[in-house]
Formats: structure tokens, C-alpha cells, sequence
């Protein structure tokens, strides 16, 4: 039977001092061994330098290696770094205050193998956990989301209590769907969610490091749902850490839908939405070289209605508004294939 293929991780770290040792570690407890990762420290003021030397010399891994940047080239500049010292056919790219569980590789590889079709991207669900690991919320809430008048919740989703230690388990659901289309209402989870093909990010991360400071999760996503589709891991295997300090993320979980940031998100995603149509333009050749004129044609439609939808007067006052629902995650969102709307294949695995 054929191996599975090598994995290159980033970790691109500004600030995480208190954080970015458990980001690596939660690395190091992978299933999947055959990877190799790559520390960047952009150039922070904090203590992150000393927290990552100290953290990679106690682990004594050789699949590791650090890069600290001089000057702060922001998020994009960052992963761009630490991906031109990578060259496997896999990448993903993980938060510096988040953290994996142990099978979040293994699951993805999984995931990105299925013998139904391949995709760019495959991204998971989510737990949501304050800056000492305690639980907030066992999901990100617009992962996958539909709204229905009433729901019976899935005994399989609620967690068990351990008494003895006070730790909360879910149990494995195993389900994944595939997602074939874009739309403006579309939703994937953060960047510690997803793992790409790495031709795919080649072909579409070309940007300048200043055009894009943050959020490249909404970018690639974006792409990958214009392009290829993608297919959402329904277990949160991650852990999403709100700690007071994000970048983005500065809110509180209410419950319900709650909004994640308090940033006007409608100028964040139509500035992305703007670069994801200039991509097109100025790549046009490898992207239809890759995808073919139709694909290619057809993303340009799709992103030009999505910010036609946005301009005052326009007919898209319907989708604005529930445009404006999907948004609430603010930075959490990522413009993905895990659409709301339009037909869904879903199979147990």
C-alpha cells in the first residue's frame, strides 16, 4: 500500500509569548510523524523569542527549525517565509496561541485522500477555550451551520465529565462533507483549522507581504472554494484560543451567534474579496492552466456578485443581510466551501 505523503507545518508567531510553547508542543504529540516545521518569530517586542528558543531546545526535535524576522512583516509575510523552507506536498499552518490535538494531521491527510475527490482544502470544527484551557464552547458555532425553528442535539455532541480530573471528552463523529461551490455566504473556521495542498497555495499566495497583514485564512479559503471546493471535518480537532489579546478575536462568547470581534468585518472582507479579483486577473494564465477557462470565468462572476450584493442600491439587499449573519464571525470566518445554502454531499466515514 502507498505511504502517506510528508507534511510541512508553519507557525507564525507576533506577541504569543504566554502561548506559542503550547502551539509547538501540541506539534510534537502528532500521530502523524513525518513532518517538518517551521518556527517564525515576526519580529515580536514581547518574551516569544526566549519562550520558543527555550521550548525547541527542550524538545530536541530535528523536524523543527526556527526563523526569528528582524522587522514585522505581518501574518502573510510570515508563513510566506516559513513555506520557502518547506517543500512538502502538504502544508498547514498553525496560530501561535492555538493549539492541535493529536490527531489533527492524520485526520486532514485523511480527509484530503478520499477516494471521492480531491480538494485544496480540508478544514475542521473547532473548541473554543479561554487562555488556561478551559472550555468556552464546544463548537465554533458557524461551522456548517443551518438555522431551524427547533433542534434535537445529537447525544453524541454533548461531552462526557470526568469527575476525577474535571476534563471534558467528546466522543468521535467521524463525519466529513464535501463542499463543490463558493458562495458569498460561505464559512470555514480559522487558520489552525485547515491544512492545503501545497501547489494550490503556490499558485495563489503571490500577493505582497503589506497587501495582506492578516487574515489569509479568509484569502486561501476563498480560493480554495472558488477553484476546487473543499471538505469540512466535522470533529473539532483544535483547540481556538480566545484569551484577551487576539489580533481579531477580542470579544466575549455570549452564546447563540455571537460575534467574535468587535471590528466592522464588511470592509475587512471586501478588501480580501477586492484581492481575490485582482489574483484572478494578473494570474490568469496559471489559474486556467490549472482549472480551466470556465472555473476560472466563474470565480470572477461569483466574487464581482458578492461585492456587487454590498453596494448601497444594489439587488442584493437579501444577501446582505445574511451576508451580515454569516459575519458575526468575524475574523473566525474564512471564506470557504462550507456554504449555508446549496446542495451538500454528507457521508459517515
Amino acid at each position: 500500500m502507498p505511504s502517506a505523503p510528508p507534511v510541512g507545518v508553519v507557525i507564525a508567531n507576533y506577541n504569543n509569548g504566554a502561548f506559542v510553547g503550547r502551539a509547538i508542543e501540541s506539534v510534537t504529540r502528532q500521530s502523524c510523524r513525518n513532518l517538518r516545521t517551521i518556527v517564525v518569530d515576526d519580529a515580536s517586542t514581547d518574551n516569544s523569542d526566549e519562550e520558543i528558543r527555550t521550548c525547541l531546545s527542550r524538545l530536541n526535535d530535528s523536524r523543527f527549525s526556527y526563523i526569528r524576522l528582524d522587522t514585522n512583516v505581518g501574518q502573510t509575510g510570515a508563513i510566506k517565509r516559513g513555506l520557502a523552507e518547506l517543500d512538502t506536498p502538504f502544508v498547514a499552518f498553525l496560530d501561535s496561541d492555538d493549539e492541535w490535538y493529536g490527531n489533527f494531521i492524520e485526520r486532514h491527510l485523511c480527509a484530503h485522500m478520499n477516494a471521492d475527490f480531491p480538494v485544496a482544502l480540508t478544514y475542521c470544527d473547532s473548541h473554543i477555550v479561554d487562555g488556561n484551557d478551559r472550555l468556552l464552547a464546544g463548537t465554533a458555532w458557524w461551522f456548517d451551520h443551518r438555522e431551524s425553528s427547533s433542534k434535537a442535539f445529537d447525544p453524541a455532541l454533548v461531552p462526557q465529565f470526568d469527575a476525577t480530573n474535571g476534563e471534558l471528552s467528546f466522543p468521535r463523529n467521524g463525519r466529513l462533507t464535501f463542499h463543490p461551490h463558493w458562495s458569498a455566504l460561505s464559512a470555514t473556521n480559522s487558520m489552525a483549522s485547515m491544512m492545503f495542498r501545497r501547489s494550490f497555495v503556490d499558485l495563489v499566495l503571490v500577493l505582497p507581504d503589506s497587501d495582506l497583514r492578516l487574515y489569509l485564512d479568509y484569502y486561501l479559503s476563498t480560493f480554495a472554494g472558488l477553484l476546487t471546493g473543499s471538505v469540512a471535518i466535522h470533529d473539532a480537532l483544535y483547540a481556538y484560543r480566545m484569551h484577551g489579546s487576539n489580533k481579531h478575536s477580542n470579544a466575549t462568547v455570549m452564546g447563540g451567534t455571537y460575534n467574535s470581534s468587535t471590528k466592522d468585518w464588511a470592509p475587512i472582507r471586501d478588501h480580501i474579496l477586492r484581492l481575490v479579483l485582482r489574483i484572478l486577473d494578473e494570474e490568469a494564465a496559471s489559474i486556467r492552466g490549472a482549472f480551466g477557462e470556465w472555473r476560472h470565468r466563474n470565480s470572477k462572476t461569483l466574487v464581482r456578485r458578492a461585492l456587487d450584493a454590498q453596494s448601497p442600491g444594489s439587488k442584493g439587499a437579501l444577501i446582505r443581510f445574511l451576508d451580515t449573519v454569516s459575519s458575526k464571525t468575524s475574523g473566525l470566518l474564512g471564506t470557504g466551501p462550507s456554504g449555508w445554502v446549496g446542495r451538500q454531499w454528507r457521508r459517515e466515514r
